[in-house]
């Protein structure tokens, strides 16, 4: 038979078994809790900084595509005024060139020879209003008013200011035509020629 003080330390080593167990036990579960945490706010990180990089890629691309748009755009700003100031340039040696063969006896054969075509072309919608043909051209041409009404009939021969370098228009009222035979419209109508040809497109 057990004394009390065996029954007493038997006792006491069953407490303690327990107490670890139970020690054991509440760790186990402890550690257990820990991971799922732990894997928890892993998974919520890796989330987070998946969605934070997804978005600053974004960020990043949306700003570099307007950069590029920007410099893409501010480029062709430069090319388009480059192409003008070259266009330009073209068009005022032209408008030189025109001005010296204004000056020469071949111009005063143009003249002749637009009056001529201003005639033909009005003269088909009808001869009996011929007469009431304006025919334009510029200041430093008047000169020229006794050959152009030779070279088209009975017409009235008028200056107009608009016509900077040369050539004539008639222009018949009575029968609703216009004949531009004027060399600023033949300069004029050479830009479209020139814009297509030149090699000078921006795209």
């Amino acid at each position: 038979m057990l004394t009390q003080e065996e029954k007493l330390s038997k006792f006491m080593i069953a407490i303690n078994e327990y107490a670890r167990e139970q020690h054991d036990k509440i760790m186990r579960e402890i550690e257990a809790q820990d991971a799922v945490e732990l894997e928890k706010a892993e998974r919520e990180y890796r989330e987070e900084s998946y969605r934070t990089i997804q978005r600053k890629t974004a960020e990043i691309r949306s700003m570099i595509s307007r950069e590029l748009a920007d410099k893409e755009l501010q480029g062709k700003k430069a090319l388009l005024a480059r192409r003008n100031a070259i266009e330009d340039e073209v068009f005022a040696k032209a408008a030189g060139k025109l001005e010296e063969f204004t000056k020469t006896d071949a111009y005063k054969t143009y003249l002749r020879r637009a009056a001529i075509e201003a005639r033909k072309v009005l003269i088909g919608c009808g001869e009996e209003h011929l007469s009431e043909t304006i025919i334009y051209i510029r200041d430093r041409d008047k000169k020229c008013s006794p050959l152009i009404k030779t070279a088209f009939g009975d017409c009235t021969v008028k200056i107009d200011q608009t016509i900077t370098l040369g050539g004539l228009r008639a222009e018949n009222a009575a029968i609703g035509r216009v004949v531009n035979v004027t060399l600023d419209m033949a300069l004029e109508q050479q830009r479209d020629w020139f814009a297509a040809n030149a090699g000078l497109s921006i795209n």
